[in-house]
Formats: C-alpha cells, sequence, structure tokens
C-alpha cells in the first residue's frame, strides 16, 4: 500500500469517527484532523470539500461490506437458506462498528436528502450501493432453479422488496438502543429478528397435502 493511500485510509477511519459521534452536521475537517493527528490543510490536500469527505466515507463503507455479502452468495446452501444468511447480516446491529455503519449510512440518506450544497462524487456512493444489489439479485435469482422458495410468488421482486424494507428497517433500529413498551424493553436486535421470522416464513414453500 502507497503512503498516500494509508494516509487516505487514516483520514477516512479518522472521519468515520467523527461522524459516528457528532453527525455529519456539525463535525469539522478540524475535528477529522484532530482526530487522525494531522494538520486541517493535510485533511483539505486529500479532501477539498467536507461534502466530498462524507461520500469517500460512505463509499468506504459500502465496498467494506461487498465482500460478506459476495461471502454469503458463494456459500453452499439453496436461495432460502442464502437469503437468510443475508438478513442475519442485517440484524447484527450490537456489534458497535456495524451499528455506527448502519446509522451513518441512515443519517446520510437524510443528509444528503436536505444537502443545500451540490453533493459532488455522488455517483460514486450510487456505484457503491448497486454493486451490493447485484451480488443480492444473484442470490435472488438462485430461487428460480433450486424452488427453496414459494414459486406462488413474484419472488424476484419480493425478495428484493423485503431485502430493502428490511435493511432499512434494521438501519432505523440503529439509532435506539432500545424501545421501551410500558415495563417491557423490547431490544432491537430482538425486534429486527421477530421481523426477519415472518419475512421468512412468508416466503418459505407451502407444504401440500402430500408432504403431510
Amino acid at each position: 500500500m502507497t503512503y498516500k493511500k494509508r494516509r487516505s485510509n487514516n483520514i477516512l477511519q479518522a472521519a468515520f469517527t467523527v461522524f459516528s459521534q457528532k453527525g455529519f452536521e456539525w463535525s469539522t475537517m478540524q475535528d477529522v484532523a484532530d482526530e487522525a493527528g494531522l494538520g486541517v490543510a493535510t485533511i483539505f490536500r486529500y479532501f477539498p470539500k467536507k461534502n466530498k469527505l462524507i461520500i469517500a466515507v460512505m463509499v468506504d463503507i459500502l465496498e467494506d461490506r461487498l465482500p460478506k455479502f459476495e461471502r454469503i452468495l458463494a456459500s453452499e446452501g439453496n436461495c432460502f437458506q442464502k437469503f437468510e444468511m443475508l438478513l442475519n447480516h442485517y440484524v447484527k446491529i450490537s456489534d458497535q462498528e456495524e451499528l455506527d455503519s448502519m446509522k451513518l449510512l441512515e443519517a446520510f440518506e437524510i443528509y444528503a436528502a436536505f444537502s443545500q450544497e451540490h453533493m459532488e462524487n455522488i455517483a460514486n456512493y450510487h456505484k457503491a450501493y448497486a454493486n451490493i444489489v447485484i451480488v443480492i439479485s444473484e442470490i435472488i435469482k438462485e430461487g428460480k432453479e433450486d424452488q427453496s422458495i414459494r414459486q406462488d410468488l413474484s419472488f424476484e421482486e419480493t425478495l428484493l422488496a423485503i431485502s430493502n424494507v428490511f435493511g432499512i428497517y434494521t438501519r432505523k433500529l440503529s439509532f435506539f438502543e432500545s424501545v421501551k413498551l410500558g415495563n417491557l424493553v423490547t431490544l432491537p436486535s430482538q425486534q429486527a429478528n421477530i421481523v426477519k421470522n415472518i419475512f421468512l416464513d412468508y416466503i418459505k414453500p407451502k407444504k401440500t397435502t402430500q408432504d403431510n
């Protein structure tokens, strides 16, 4: 790895930490410089605008997640089993680094939607996100051949919708350590597992009379 690449990675990691702690709006390039142990002028040489640094961090998060989805695709098992692994990946809210990544992904969508400044390099984020969607689509397509998913569904559309909805849902849950309902406390991971099982039960092939 070149010196420039190592320095860039150091800045991205520092920015990830700062954005996770303070959010995008309240973080400054000086905060990132302090976290990285560098001068703020060095930060600006690598990332001339804060929005460029924000997008670079988001792309880095997505690129780090891509191999995890690729491993699910390459793993043994049928489509239903791989799709369960996919949903389990989203449930890892208890892991702190995964939690921070999910929080930033959710926060970025809101930040980008309301940003008054042109988001340069936003295409890089869309491309990184599309690469993940492509892998998920490949997992889903396997259901046509192995018939481990209900065949009476428009299952490509259904499974992609479930994946998107569940991903958004677990990202939103990442903002809350717990949700209090009266005297009960339901942890986000517990909520996610309940919804995951509802989805899995819905796509599971229904037993026929011959199966009984």
